[in-house]
C-alpha cells in the first residue's frame, strides 16, 4: 500500500488494493462473520431448523474461518497500520500459545485437536487482531450500527417472546449433541437467551447496544432512547443477575464518555465495576439458601460457583511448579463437569502465572486502546465497545467473557473512522500520528 505524509504530520493512505471489489467482499464477510461469532446460536439454530435438528458446522469451525478470511486480507492487502494498538503485547500472547503448545502435549498428554480446541475457545477472537488490522476501517460505522440494530431488534423479540410466554420457542439442544443452550431454565421460567448460546451472551449483546443507545443520544435522543430502552427491556428477559450489573455498568461508562468533559475520564470506572462484583458476593453471602426464594434473590448459584473457585484453586495449589508457571491445559474438569466461570482462574488454569500476566497486561492494553479511540472520535460504536469492555473486571468475575469480548474488539478495528484529530488530550494517548481519511 502506497503511504504518503500528510502536510498536517499525519499519515495519508492513497488508492490500494482496498479499492478492489473482491477485498470490499472479503472485508465484509469477515466483519459478518465476526458479528456472528458474538451472536453464537443464530447459525446453530439455522442449521437446526434446516437439517432437523442437526449441527453441520460448529462454532468452532466457524471461528477457524474467520481466521481463514483475515489471513486472507492480509495477502490480498499486506501493508497494515497499526499505530496505538498493542501490536507487541499482542504477538507476545501468540508466541507464548505456540511454544505453550509442545508443553501441553508432552507434559499433560492432550492431543493436538485437544490443544487447538482450547486455544479456539479461549482467544481465537481475542487474538485475531493482528490479521484483522488488514480490514482496518473497511466497514462504515453505519454499516456496523444498522447491522447491529436489525440483531437487535431481531434478537429483542424472540427474547421477550421467551419471557412473555415461559417457552424456549428455539432448540435448547441439537440432535447430534453439538449444541447446547446452557442455564435456560431458571426454577422453571426461562431465561430468554434468543439467538444466542446463553442468557449471558444475550445480555452481553443487550448491554453493548445499551451503550450504543447511549451513545447515539447525543445526536438523536429519538433513536437513541430507543435503542436503550429495548436494550433493556430485552435485558431483563434474560433474569441474568450478571446481565443486569454488567448493562448498568456499560450503561454508565456510555455515559461518562459521552457527557464527560474530564480528559482522564473512564479511568478509574472499571475499579468501581470490580468493587461493584465483590459487593455482590459479598451480598449474595449473606443471604441463607434456605431462607431465599426462588427467584433473583436466590443465592444459591453464587454458592455453587464459589464451591467451584475453591474446587479449581485446590487444584491448583497442589499442582508442580512447573504447571503453576504454564498451567495444566484445564478448560472443564471431565470428571465432574464443573465450570470454572471466572477469567482469571480459568487462565491461571490454562497457562498459569505467566500466561495470565500477559494475558492480562494485553486485556487491559486493548481497553486503554478502545477508551482512546472512543475519546478521540466520539463515534457511537466504538464508545460502546469500550463501555462493553470496561466492564471485563466485574463480567470476567462471574464468567468467561473472552470470546464475546474479542469478537466485540475485531468489529470496531473493521469501524472507519470518520475524523482522527492531530491533538490527542492529556490521558489519551502519547502519539500524536493518526490516520487521515
Amino acid at each position: 500500500m502506497d503511504i504518503s505524509e500528510d502536510h498536517r504530520g499525519g499519515i495519508a493512505q492513497a488508492d490500494d488494493s482496498s479499492t478492489y471489489p473482491g477485498y470490499r467482499v472479503l472485508a465484509f464477510l469477515a466483519f459478518a462473520l465476526s458479528l456472528l461469532a458474538f451472536v453464537d446460536g443464530l447459525i446453530p439454530q439455522l442449521q437446526m431448523r434446516l437439517f432437523a435438528g442437526h449441527i453441520l458446522v460448529t462454532n468452532a469451525i466457524l471461528g477457524f474461518v474467520i481466521l481463514l478470511a483475515l489471513m486472507l486480507g492480509c495477502f490480498i492487502h499486506p501493508s497494515i497500520e497499526f499505530a496505538r494498538l498493542p501490536m507487541f503485547t499482542w504477538l507476545l500472547c501468540i508466541a507464548f500459545l505456540l511454544f505453550h503448545m509442545p508443553y501441553l502435549i508432552l507434559a499433560h498428554d492432550m492431543s493436538l485437536k485437544d490443544v487447538l480446541a482450547s486455544y479456539s475457545t479461549y482467544y481465537l477472537l481475542l487474538l485475531s487482531g493482528p490479521a484483522a488490522l488488514a480490514f482496518r476501517g473497511a466497514i462504515s460505522e453505519r454499516v456496523i450500527i444498522r447491522c447491529t440494530g436489525i440483531l437487535l431488534l431481531a434478537c429483542a423479540m424472540v427474547g421477550i417472546a421467551q419471557y412473555l410466554t415461559g417457552r424456549p420457542l428455539l432448540y435448547t439442544e441439537s440432535v447430534d449433541g453439538k449444541f447446547q443452550i446452557y442455564s435456560w431454565n431458571f426454577f422453571d421460567d426461562v431465561r430468554a437467551f434468543s439467538l444466542f448460546t446463553s442468557g449471558l451472551g444475550f445480555g452481553l449483546f443487550c448491554s453493548l447496544c445499551g451503550a450504543l443507545g447511549i451513545a447515539l443520544f447525543r445526536k438523536s435522543p429519538i433513536r437513541g432512547a430507543s435503542w436503550f430502552v429495548l436494550s433493556a427491556l430485552a435485558c431483563l428477559s434474560t433474569l441474568t443477575r450478571l446481565c443486569y450489573l454488567v448493562f448498568l455498568c456499560a450503561s454508565a461508562y456510555a455515559l461518562v464518555l459521552v457527557f464527560g468533559k474530564r480528559a482522564l475520564r473512564g479511568l478509574w470506572q472499571p475499579i468501581l465495576f470490580f468493587v461493584l462484583a465483590i459487593a455482590t458476593i459479598l451480598s449474595g453471602l449473606r443471604v441463607s439458601v434456605n431462607d431465599a426464594a426462588s427467584n433473583l434473590q436466590d443465592s444459591g448459584s453464587l454458592l455453587m460457583r464459589l464451591d467451584a473457585w475453591s474446587y479449581y484453586l485446590d487444584i491448583f495449589s497442589r499442582s508442580s511448579l512447573i504447571d503453576k508457571l504454564f498451567g495444566g491445559g484445564i478448560i472443564l474438569n471431565k470428571d465432574n463437569v464443573i465450570p470454572i466461570d471466572n477469567v482469571p482462574l480459568a487462565l491461571l488454569l490454562h497457562v498459569g502465572l505467566v500466561g495470565l500476566v500477559l494475558f492480562g497486561v494485553l486485556l487491559t492494553k486493548m481497553w486503554l486502546y478502545l477508551r482512546r479511540e472512543a475519546l478521540i472520535t466520539q463515534q457511537p460504536f466504538i464508545i460502546a465497545a469500550a463501555s462493553l469492555w470496561a466492564t471485563l473486571a466485574c463480567a470476567g468475575i462471574f464468567n468467561i467473557v473472552l470470546i464475546q469480548l474479542g469478537g466485540v474488539f475485531a468489529i470496531t478495528i473493521f469501524c472507519k473512522t470518520n475524523r482522527l484529530h492531530d491533538y490527542e488530550p492529556p490521558g489519551v494517548g502519547t502519539s500524536a500520528q493518526v490516520l487521515v481519511p
